[in-house]
């Protein structure tokens, strides 16, 4: 509120018009940063945090559908139900990456195959890294009230919640680039950690709103008889492209905040 107050009232324009005691410190890095057109990077405090989270270790992502009006019994308007998800498992730093996928263009309710695959495919132990926590903790509470009468299902979901750890507090407290321009989402974060890799070279799906429209469309190309390579075979192409990004854009921040040297990194 004292940012917006000395905004209104003070006419600042420009970042370096904010005085360093209206903001907490993370706005502080942010503004200096950006200043300087410098990267922040806090090496021992990133392997601290990642430390307390060994391998081996999963990487998951979801991809979600919403209606107003729900088409499926037992579901909500404009509730996010899951039909795709993206899993890769890094065994050891020195061992193979590995990566598993579900995805129901069925058009049918996806709720129980696609808790049965998670289920099959998280393992009983180890770290599952998420970007943004919070999203898949409510997609999985959501599983659970939908399979509560399925005591061993409900269980092991339980069990991959509890085992859920959050990647984006991780680089937001000890990374930096002033390309993110106060932003740490998991595409501003690729673009400035491993430019190599983007959303931007995807085709078709880059973003969780046109993952459901591809979804929607898939969906109806299939219920309407469409086979052909420009039909749901394109669609399901690029959201299964889509989401694996999601999930190895996770191993390669996270493996860049083990390793990175600040001197690789262009600012400009």
């Amino acid at each position: 509120m004292a940012v917006k107050n000395h905004l209104a009232t003070q006419g600042a324009k420009a970042m370096e018009d904010v005085p360093d005691d209206l903001l907490n410190d993370l706005q502080r890095r942010v503004k200096k940063h950006t200043l300087e057109n410098t990267v922040y990077f806090d090496a021992e405090g990133a392997k601290k945090a990642l430390a307390m989270h060994p391998l081996p270790a999963y990487f998951l992502d979801f991809e979600t559908i919403t209606f107003a009006v729900p088409i499926w019994a037992g579901t909500q308007p404009y509730e996010q139900l899951p039909f795709q998800f993206s899993l890769h498992y890094l065994p050891a730093a020195d061992q193979e990456l590995q990566h598993t996928e579900f995805l129901d263009l069925t058009g049918e309710d996806p709720t129980r195959p696609f808790a049965e695959a998670l289920v099959e495919s998280c393992g009983h132990e180890g770290p599952i890294f998420v970007y943004n926590k919070g999203f898949e903790v409510a997609r999985i509470k959501d599983l659970i009230r939908h399979l509560r009468d399925d005591a061993e299902l409900v269980k092991s979901l339980a069990a991959i919640k509890e085992r859920l750890v959050d990647l984006k507090p991780i680089a937001q407290d000890n990374f930096y680039h002033p390309g993110q321009k106060g932003s740490w989402s998991i595409k501003s974060l690729l673009d400035t950690m491993v430019p190599l890799l983007s959303y931007k070279d995807l085709e078709g799906v880059q973003d969780g709103g046109s993952a459901q429209r591809a979804y929607l469309t898939a969906v109806a190309q299939l219920k309407g008889g469409a086979t052909t390579p420009n039909g749901i075979d394109d669609q399901r192409r690029q959201l299964l492209n889509y989401c694996k990004l999601d999930t190895f854009a996770m191993v390669a921040i996270r493996e860049r905040l083990l390793h990175v040297n600040t001197h690789d990194i262009k600012t400009t």
